[in-house]
């Protein structure tokens, strides 16, 4: 264990007479050398121990679980429990003092494995084995465990697109019976778990499952690119995921760019260069071309334009609806060489313009 932070909490828990061993993806990440910001520790100390032991939470406590946000790291400590009467993926859950039982309730052997303060390894599901064989394999009868939480169908392709593993043959199995399962979950567990699938370009399982179907996907032709907007710009849906807005918002700006086919120096002007290296990926325009548009450019963004919207008001005394028009075409123009970014001759062209306006309207 490399963390000095979450092994000093399972000291402080050692030290008031309770068991805490790291667990879940943070032993799993660690065993394969990856590196992770959040940590699960269980433990069989009760909440209101842990609320005695270290204060009290800034979330409130739920399925046992106190949360802890240190030093830019989120660590949930949980007390050993049985899950039972799944009912929308929230289960009844009893507290325990047995690790051996918390162990039961968890999804894949990979993620049930208990690291001490010490790294001494509880591991009865044999996850380690499973790690060196790069297989996610499920704990119990995988039928049941699918069925009592079916996000489990998504997280196992998660984890096998993302680690680049294997879903064991009983499990996959399983997962083809109880696919439809999926559908009882909410769009937005759906749409957390889709985010980490996309990013780990794990198109090809949802096909080989037939969940792009059942989830309203439709990713042929995709072009992987390692942005979430720039691969959901690129699925067609019907079905309304919740989408963050900043991510909403640069779909819109990939999907005009792209379905236009091609990219222009008002466009880098306009989103800038990590949106149009995006753009281009999925249009296969090479970086090198984009680079050297952007290096020709007179202006690169709005703070080097020689003129402003209220400026632009007040020599054409146009309405406000209308500025932001007017200054795309000044924009353009210099963009296009065909104006020099030099205020007195935007206002000169402005002036002129404003003139040939007022003629045409004198007609």
């Amino acid at each position: 264990m490399t963390n000095l932070l979450v092994k000093n909490i399972l000291k402080t828990l050692e030290k008031n007479g309770f068991e805490a061993y790291l667990v879940g993806g943070a032993v799993r990440d660690y065993l394969l050398n990856r590196k992770t910001n959040d940590f699960d520790i269980a433990t069989n100390a009760l909440p209101s121990d842990l609320v005695k032991i270290f204060g009290s939470p800034l979330k409130q406590i739920e399925y046992g679980s106190y949360n802890l946000q240190q030093k830019g790291l989120n660590i949930d400590i949980t007390t050993y429990r049985v899950e039972h009467n799944y009912n929308n993926r929230h289960p009844k859950i009893s507290y325990s003092q047995n690790l051996l039982i918390d162990a039961k309730r968890r999804d894949f052997t990979i993620n049930a494995i208990y690291l001490s303060k010490n790294n001494s390894k509880i591991d009865p599901y044999n996850g380690i084995e499973d790690i060196k064989k790069k297989k996610i394999v499920c704990i119990g009868n995988p039928l049941e465990k699918l069925v009592e939480d079916p996000l489990r169908i998504l997280r196992a392709i998660r984890f096998a697109s993302v680690l680049n593993f294997k879903i064991d043959e009983d499990l996959s199995k399983a997962i083809f019976l109880k696919k439809e399962e999926v559908l009882t979950l909410s769009k937005e567990r759906i749409k957390k778990e889709l985010d980490a699938i996309f990013l780990a370009n794990g198109f090809a399982l949802l096909k080989h499952y037939e969940l792009d179907k059942l989830l309203d996907l439709n990713f042929d032709n995709l072009v992987y690119v390692s942005d979430l907007a720039g691969l959901w710009a690129q699925v067609k849906t019907n079905t309304n995921y919740p989408l963050e807005k900043e991510v909403k918002n640069n779909i819109k700006i990939i999907t005009n760019i792209i379905n236009c086919g091609t990219i222009n120096a008002y466009d880098i002007y306009e989103n800038g260069l990590y949106l149009i290296y995006v753009c281009s990926s999925i249009l296969k325009i090479s970086k090198k071309e984009i680079d050297n548009m952007y290096h020709k450019m007179t202006i690169k963004s709005s703070k080097d334009l020689k003129i402003n919207g209220k400026m632009v008001h007040q020599i054409t005394n146009c309405e406000e609806k209308d500025i932001k028009n007017i200054l795309k075409e000044v924009t353009e123009l210099i963009l296009n060489n065909k104006l020099k970014n030099n205020r007195k001759q935007i206002i000169k062209y402005l002036e002129r313009r404003k003139f040939y306006a007022n003629t045409r309207d004198l007609k």
